[in-house]
């Protein structure tokens, strides 16, 4: 499904619409209407706290063997959670989300070399310490809903248009490899930014110096990006949250031309006694803590 285009995006000037009796409003007055406050909201969420996971989204990998002649087959499961991406816009998993990480290798490893997709090239780039890596990013992505009459847009001329009635706010997973070499540290989140304040010798001094210098250091950054200090790979959603790291025990055979051999096997993929399987990394993300355990973590 095609993602709308969001006008947040485009960092709108903060305009709210005046109305008058008898003014003449149409659907774009109605549009710049939610704009304003959505966009308000967003930047208020995201100074506040920054961007990443704010409850759940636990990344989790089940082994899962094969029925009579079909192959072993591993799940990758995001459970259901909250999180604010880097325009500030909340994006909800309602439910547990999966990704079948053998179909996935093996799409990527089926593809020509003059595909626009990843390739064998890509897999074996993204090879690091016996595995092939990869991250799990999730971004918000609006779907149009509830298609209704209405007349029709652009330079067409119908009786029987539709548009669309409601949109909703759903988001979009992606399982992206993460190429040679690993990946630079995350971008500082609001939690990061303030931390360590209590150690200076004037608390109040260091923390009014620092607000001077959030507006840069916490906004959303526009493209393109200079250097290579963004977690976001090259063709990812800038917006999109990184959530876990993924690990691909395989072998890299000596051939160039041929792709990394993956282990499926049950006992590479088993949970260890806390349940976490040591493929995944839950806390490579950044994590967005409520006042009140923010408050327990300061002390009395």
């Amino acid at each position: 499904m095609n993602r709308l285009p969001d006008p947040l995006l485009d960092q709108p000037n903060p305009d709210r619409l005046h109305y008058a009796t008898g003014e003449l409003l149409g659907a774009n007055d109605f549009s710049d209407e939610q704009t304003y406050h959505r966009g308000r909201l967003a930047q208020a969420l995201l100074f506040l706290n920054g961007s990443g996971t704010i409850a759940g989204l636990r990344v989790t990998a089940l082994h899962q063997p094969g029925q009579t002649t079909a192959e072993d087959e591993v799940q990758l499961r995001v459970l259901p959670g909250l999180a604010l991406d880097r325009a500030g816009r909340l994006v909800e998993v309602p439910r547990p989300a999966c990704l079948r990480l053998r179909r996935w290798f093996e799409f990527i490893a089926a593809q020509p070399p003059e595909s626009d997709l990843p390739d064998i090239e890509d897999l074996r780039t993204a090879f690091q310490d016996g595995a092939v890596v990869a991250d799990v990013f999730l971004a918000f992505h609006p779907c149009e809903r509830g298609y209704t009459p209405a007349f029709a847009s652009g330079p067409f001329d119908a009786l029987d248009a539709s548009q669309p009635s409601r949109i909703r706010d759903a988001y979009e997973l992606s399982l992206v490899l993460r190429p040679q070499p690993q990946a630079p540290e995350l971008l500082p989140t609001a939690f990061d930014f303030w931390s360590g304040i209590d150690d200076a010798a004037d608390p109040l001094a260091e923390a009014k110096k620092r607000s001077l210098a959030a507006w840069e250091d916490l906004k959303l950054p526009t493209l393109p990006i200079v250097g290579d200090w963004h977690e976001n790979p090259a063709g990812t959603d800038l917006t999109a949250v990184l959530l876990a790291r993924l690990r691909i025990p395989a072998t890299l055979p000596g051939d160039t031309t041929k792709a990394p051999e993956p282990d499926w096997n049950a006992a590479t993929w088993a949970n260890d006694a806390s349940g976490d399987n040591p493929n995944l990394d839950n806390n490579v993300r950044n994590f967005i803590l409520p006042a009140a355990a923010v408050r327990r973590l300061a002390g009395p």
